[in-house]
């Protein structure tokens, strides 16, 4: 349901920009949703936060295991050029990253090591010009771009923290 392809410029985007198969379909009112893979509790918040701090976004809530949510603050930005066509005056976005234990498995170290199921969702609210109210934006092929670039990164960091076990 959460991994659809992307289409049109914003699958041509994505494999410039991330170089991995990773989709980007909607989810709940225009939010966009990715499968960022498996990782430990430490991986998941020290890496996808390092990711999101990258790219100026504050942490505003978490909360610990068994399930992981980390969400970002609103972060204003300049509205692409398509949301502009759209109207669009500013723009808002914020990330979520949500982890899942997924299975346990031994580490000779550490004893049980659980790993996560990890998704990062994104959101995007738009002021059109003379409006005072934020409204949820259906994501344009730029955002569309902008965020699975962002979700590519969590993602690679990801896989490179992955512990494997016997």
């Amino acid at each position: 349901m959460w991994k659809k392809s992307l289409s049109g410029i914003a699958a041509g985007l994505l494999g410039l920009t991330a170089g991995c198969a990773l989709g980007g379909g909607p989810g709940i009112g225009g939010d966009l949703t990715w499968d960022a893979g498996l990782a430990t509790a430490r991986d998941v918040r020290e890496k996808s936060l390092r990711v999101l701090q990258n790219h100026s976004y504050e942490l505003e809530r978490e909360e610990a295991p068994p399930n992981m949510y980390f969400l970002t603050r609103w972060r204003a930005r300049t509205p692409f050029k398509d949301e502009t066509e759209l109207g669009a005056e500013l723009a808002q976005t914020r990330f979520i990253v949500e982890a899942r234990p997924r299975e346990r498995g031994r580490d000779t170290r550490a004893g049980t090591l659980t790993m996560y199921t990890v998704r990062v969702r994104v959101e995007n609210e738009l002021r059109r010009e003379g409006e005072t109210d934020w409204v949820q934006a259906d994501p344009t092929d730029e955002f569309r771009a902008y965020a699975a670039n962002i979700a590519a990164l969590i993602r690679q960091e990801l896989r490179i923290g992955i512990r494997v076990w016997d």
